[in-house]
C-alpha cells in the first residue's frame, strides 16, 4: 500500500474545486529545499462562500473531520490569525487552512505562486518569500528549530528564487527583518 500523500489527500480537492490555495509551511519550504517528515500541510486560502460552503462535500465524513459550516464561516470572516483544521481520519494526517483573502501579501502570493505537475493533478504552491516570511513569524512566536532549518535550506538550496528586496519589505512591514537575520545568521541575505 503506498504511502499517504498531503498533497494529493488535501491540495488534489482544493484544486479540483478552483479554490485559491497555496501550500506553504513544511510542505512548500521542501519545493525550495529538501524533504522532511511532516504529518500535516498548511494551506493559504481565500474562500469565497461558493468555495467555503464546498468544504464539507470536498473533505466528507466519514474519512474527513470538517469543522461545521458555522466555524468555518466565522475563521473565514476574521481580520487575522484565522485558522482551522480539517482532519483525515483512516491516516491521522491533517491540515491547517489559514483564510487570507484579507492580507495583501497572500494577494502578491497568488500573482507569484509557483504550479507544479503531479500524477493527481496540479497543485499551487506559495513562492519561497511567502513560506520565509510566514515560518519566520511563527518561530518568533513560538520558536521551532523546523523553522530554522527549513529557512536556512531554502536560501542554501534555492536562493536564485528568492527574491530578497519583497522578502525583506514583507518582514520589515511585520517587524520581523531583525528576527529573520538573527535566526538564520545571515545579516546579508536580506
Amino acid at each position: 500500500m503506498p504511502e499517504p500523500d498531503l498533497v494529493e489527500i488535501f491540495a488534489a480537492p482544493l484544486h479540483r474545486s478552483g479554490a485559491r490555495y497555496l501550500v506553504a509551511g513544511s510542505v512548500g519550504a521542501m519545493v525550495y529545499s529538501e524533504p522532511r517528515l511532516t504529518i500535516d500541510i498548511d494551506l493559504a486560502v481565500a474562500l469565497g462562500d461558493e468555495i467555503l460552503d464546498m468544504l464539507p462535500s470536498l473533505f466528507p465524513a466519514p474519512d474527513f473531520y470538517c469543522p461545521p459550516p458555522a466555524v468555518l464561516q466565522a475563521e473565514n470572516r476574521r481580520e487575522c490569525r484565522a485558522h482551522f483544521n480539517v482532519l483525515h481520519v483512516p491516516t491521522g494526517m491533517k491540515a491547517d487552512f489559514y483564510p487570507s483573502q484579507k492580507d495583501p501579501f497572500f494577494a502578491w502570493a497568488w500573482a507569484h505562486r509557483k504550479t507544479a505537475a503531479h500524477s493527481h493533478g496540479e497543485i499551487h504552491y506559495a513562492p519561497p518569500e511567502y513560506v520565509i516570511v510566514w515560518k519566520t513569524a511563527y518561530h518568533a512566536e513560538g520558536g521551532g528549530e523546523k523553522h530554522v532549518r527549513d529557512i536556512r535550506r531554502m536560501i542554501e538550496l534555492s536562493e536564485d528564487l528568492i527574491e530578497r528586496k519583497v522578502l525583506s519589505d514583507e518582514l520589515q512591514r511585520r517587524g520581523l527583518l531583525g528576527h529573520l537575520r538573527t535566526m538564520c545568521g545571515n545579516a546579508d541575505f536580506v
